[in-house]
């Protein structure tokens, strides 16, 4: 099965090998049967952390094979080498501390067949810091849109909004629930980010935070907090703050 990565890099689980939308008449990137073994289990669990025993499981003792925790970190930094330089700039694979690894929830995965495989489109690696400014700037533009819209949303359906904590006397809701482990630091960055952008608690508002999921694996990431007023028990006049770490 052939899959296209960040919507630049085509990935095949068969044979194990990585080539680039727009040089597909050079000569692919190889991985070994344990490097692709582990990149399989990544691309098939998308966005879903791997414990490190899963691995071990999947990748050496199904094939009969005696692995460690340190082939497992070795081969780990094999792949992010190879897909480094590959595509420059873009973190694939994050590391969940004391739990395992993921392929990032922000990396575009999409399984081609093989007549798509001939009709891709040419697109060139982000690989230039204005760019990804530009980027980063389009994407908060985004997700103050998408920002907006929700909390047209909640206005129809509050039931749908997933209380986080309070700030003051304001509660703060998220747009998607957060697993326990990750309301400490979803609270800690929404009153880090309220703070330093003196955004207080008004008299009948309330606020709204987008976070993504990597700050939560001490990785970079966009933090969206608005600070909306409520008129007759509906969201009005918001005030957003962005940040973007490097």
């Amino acid at each position: 099965m052939k899959y296209l990565l960040a919507d630049v890099l085509v990935y095949n689980d068969e044979d194990g090998s990585f080539s680039l939308v727009d040089t597909p008449e050079e000569e692919p990137q190889m991985l070994t049967g344990t490097a692709n073994a582990i990149m399989k289990l990544l691309v098939a669990h998308h966005g879903n952390v791997i414990e490190r025993e899963g691995f071990l499981r999947g990748v050496w003792d199904e094939r009969g094979l005696q692995g460690s925790n340190n082939s497992l970190n070795q081969y780990i930094s094999i792949l992010r080498k190879i897909l480094a330089s590959l595509v420059p700039d873009t973190g694939f694979i994050v590391t969940v501390p004391k739990m395992g690894f993921m392929l990032s929830a922000d990396i575009p995965v999409t399984p081609l067949r093989s007549a798509e495989t001939q009709s891709l489109p040419v697109k060139k690696p982000r690989r230039w810091r204005y760019e990804l400014l530009f980027c980063s700037a389009l994407t908060l533009c985004v997700l103050a849109l998408c920002i907006w819209s929700l909390v047209i949303k909640q206005n129809q359906d509050h039931a749908k909004m997933h209380l986080l904590t309070q700030i003051g006397e304001c509660p703060v809701y998220t747009f998607s629930p957060l697993a326990d482990v990750f309301h400490s630091k979803a609270i800690t960055l929404a009153q880090k980010i309220q703070h330093d952008g003196n955004l207080p608690c008004l008299k009948n508002s309330i606020f709204y935070l987008h976070i993504q999921n990597t700050l939560f694996y001490g990785h970079e990431g966009r933090l969206v907090l608005s600070q909306c007023s409520l008129t007759q028990g509906k969201a009005s006049a918001c005030r957003t703050l962005y940040t973007y770490e490097w």
